[in-house]
């Protein structure tokens, strides 16, 4: 079993284009043509991590962070954090790889885990994804329409939510002069044609483009098809970053920071927000989740409960949303628990394990 196996599969269950624009999720070093002797699953990487998979024959480190984030990473040199963890790394041939905003983002996720802790019902997509779609166009003669169709569908256009093969067609005239040296399917050079035509419309999803345009070239019986582009606005709404939903009984504010206390392990929880009030509905987001307080208010939430506010955050809502902070390793640990089940369950000829060595670095007193 190769590395490259292992990431395929983990790549149809959350793929790369479901990452954040400012991400780096996949593959940060290493060899993926080797062959699988373990798999290390880990929240950042480090070298007591690396160290721990080396002990337990793993070559396959898979981490919720990227390790090479940072755009301005210039230079690895050994005299730093990130410089020494890709040189052991290198040195003792392991294969690094991340999982982060695409497992955040996708079906059965860090955020669907995190409303399934905390008992959430109804379920819905915080911040849905943008620039997920876009339209093709394309005209075609009508003798030759549904084949070129059949073929755009096989290459994953025309599926929109639960639905395939969708179009939309109309019936019109196309003309055209085919010129000096052109090769016309239909036609004559040097004399203006009329053809009976359709007008092909499809969404497809915008990381196939590529494949979409070969198949309009490969299977369209004009030298020189006539087709258009179109970048959508459409939000794809089972993808994104946050979740909000609702509890099965409304609860007291204190009594709901015990339950998400206890159901995600906490020690402590920072909160602000007038407290004489019922929770019903629920918003959370993994890790980060300042940049959509507004959408959680937008949600009509009663709660936000996410991590790395800064202080001016908790003025924000004015007191229309509890916003709760539960840190940003509290909010996204059990990452880990999808990774090991994903690997483990789908892949039993080598052993997976969960990083007995890593701890969160971070001490209150």
């Amino acid at each position: 079993m190769k590395i490259k196996e292992v990431i395929q599969h983990l790549e149809r269950k959350f793929p790369l284009h479901w990452q954040e624009d400012f991400d780096n999720s996949g593959i940060q070093c290493g060899d993926k043509e080797r062959t699988v002797t373990g798999v290390m699953v880990c929240f950042d990487m480090s070298e007591k991590v690396l160290d721990e998979a080396i002990a337990k024959n793993c070559n396959m480190v898979i981490a919720h962070h990227p390790l090479i984030y940072r755009a301005d990473l210039k230079r690895i040199e050994p005299n730093n954090r990130i410089g020494k963890i890709l040189f052991k790394a290198i040195e003792n041939k392991l294969f690094l790889y991340s999982m982060h905003t695409n497992i955040d983002s996708g079906i059965g996720g860090g955020n669907d885990l995190f409303s399934e802790k905390l008992g959430l019902t109804d379920v819905k997509v915080l911040s849905p994804k943008k620039d997920m779609f876009k339209k093709l166009v394309v005209y075609v003669p009508f003798e030759q329409s549904n084949q070129l169709k059949e073929k755009l569908f096989e290459a994953g256009a025309g599926q929109i939510g639960k639905y395939e093969q969708c179009s939309y067609n109309v019936e019109g005239y196309g003309t055209f002069l085919p010129l000096e040296g052109s090769q016309p399917a239909i036609g004559n050079v040097g004399k203006i044609e009329e053809v009976k035509e359709e007008r092909v419309e499809m969404i497809f999803p915008a990381h196939l483009q590529s494949r979409i345009v070969k198949t309009v070239y490969a299977n369209h019986p004009y030298e020189e098809p006539a087709f258009d582009i179109f970048k959508l606005e459409n939000e794809d709404r089972s993808i994104g970053l946050g979740r909000v939903g609702v509890l099965p009984e409304p609860m007291e504010v204190a009594d709901f920071l015990q339950f998400a206390k206890e159901k995600l392990q906490l020690n402590v929880i920072k909160y602000s927000g007038k407290i004489d009030r019922k929770i019903r509905t629920v918003a959370v987001c993994g890790g980060g989740g300042s940049s959509y307080i507004k959408a959680a208010l937008q949600a009509n939430a009663d709660i936000y409960v996410t991590g790395d506010l800064k202080y001016h955050d908790f003025f924000f809502p004015e007191n229309k949303m509890i916003l709760a902070d539960i840190g940003h390793f509290e909010g996204e640990n059990f990452i880990r628990e999808i990774i090991y089940n994903e690997v483990s369950k789908n892949f039993t000829n080598f052993a997976s394990y969960i990083s007995e060595q890593e701890k969160l670095e971070i001490h209150f007193i």
